[in-house]
């Protein structure tokens, strides 16, 4: 949060848009500072770990043992393949929420999340992806048995058509 406030006071420079109507480049200048306030709270270290638990946690589960050396290793392997494209996509998101969002809700999100809740809900992100990665990861594979047949038969439905 250090840089925080000169974000939002480059921000503030640009102004709200006034009686006029708000720009692209205005939402993506207060979606940037957005960004690049979060960037700076998110234990990006922790959320790439979401990444590999899940594959290790199937690894064990399915009676490969893993050392410690080797999870260490899985890790320093994500954290350096990962950690950079996650930033570049955390930033990138600036132009979605400049093409989605009006100023105003770009404003309320920033606002939010520069709030002591905000950050707390910044902070425990990886926990909440953590979690809930292992449930998404079951149901995907109990329902992909399913699944797949159906979209193989409307795919064959289409073929029969033609």
């Amino acid at each position: 949060m250090r840089k925080t406030l000169a974000a939002f006071a480059a921000v503030a420079v640009l102004g709200a848009p006034a009686l006029a109507e708000e720009t692209y480049e205005q939402r993506l200048a207060l979606a940037t500072g957005y960004i690049d306030a979060t960037l700076e709270d998110i234990d990006m270290q922790a959320m790439v770990k979401t990444m590999w638990q899940p594959i290790v946690a199937d690894v064990t589960a399915k009676g490969i043992p893993l050392d410690e050396g080797q999870i260490a290793k899985i890790d320093q392997l994500y954290q350096e393949e990962m950690t950079g494209p996650m930033y570049e996509i955390m930033r990138n998101q600036a132009a979605v929420m400049a093409e989605l969002f009006t100023f105003d809700e770009i404003k309320a999100i920033r606002d939010f999340y520069a709030s002591d809740l905000g950050r707390a809900a910044m902070t425990k992100l990886p926990q909440v992806t953590q979690r809930q990665t292992p449930m998404v990861l079951q149901m995907v594979q109990e329902k992909m048995p399913e699944i797949i047949p159906k979209v193989q038969a409307i795919l064959s439905e289409g073929s029969a058509a033609q």
